[in-house]
Parts: structure tokens; C-alpha cells; sequence
């Protein structure tokens, strides 16, 4: 959040951060709101955005690293995912700090 506030250059009244923990506590303008993505209309289409974003990069992903199946999971913690890992191990596109997969690693 940090690293996407710094490239705003642009004035701006207020940060929505989507849910309850406060990310940026310390800048007066961010604000929490639970299910944001629901109720404030800038929020649920960035929420969009960054859902196409997500799948067009983890299609790259796919192509990069095959036999993952990133392209259907799309990183979520799906049977077919854990079923991959088991089968291929843990891949440098793996965030090695997500609890399931520091448990795979350490099984």
C-alpha cells in the first residue's frame, strides 16, 4: 500500500482501504470500511481492475512456469493448487512467507 500511495501525484481527499485493519494508520486520510468492494462504487471497480490484472498475470505465470496450473487456480488455495505443489514442489513464483506454503516447506 506504502509503495502505491507514493506513485499518487495527484491530490486526494481520502484512502479506502477495503476491510478493518488500517495498513497506513499513520496517514490521516486513510479510513477502513468493511466490505468497501460492496459499498463504495471507486473501491469495487478497482476491485475489478485488479481481478483482471491478477489473472493476466498468473496466465503469464502459467506459461512461465507449466504444469502448475496457475492459469485455473489463479494462486488461490485450491485442491488442484495444493494438489500441484505436492506433485512439483514449490516454484520461485511461491511466496515462500503464505502459511501453506512455509508448511510445505517445512513437511
Amino acid at each position: 500500500m506504502r509503495q502505491a500511495l507514493s506513485q499518487i501525484n495527484c491530490e486526494y481527499d481520502q484512502i479506502i482501504i477495503d476491510g478493518n485493519r488500517n495498513f497506513l494508520a499513520d496517514n490521516d486520510k486513510a479510513v477502513t470500511i468493511v466490505k468497501a468492494d460492496q459499498t463504495v462504487t471507486s473501491v469495487s471497480a478497482a476491485s475489478i481492475i485488479a481481478k483482471v490484472e491478477r489473472d493476466r498475470y498468473m496466465a503469464k505465470l502459467a506459461l512461465k512456469f507449466p504444469g502448475y496450473g496457475f492459469e485455473k487456480h489463479v494462486g488461490y488455495g485450491t485442491r488442484l493448487h495444493l494438489e500441484k505443489l505436492i506433485d512439483l514442489g514449490v516454484c520461485s513464483a511461491h511466496r515462500l512467507s503464505y502459511k501453506p506454503i512455509a508448511n510445505l516447506i517445512q513437511a
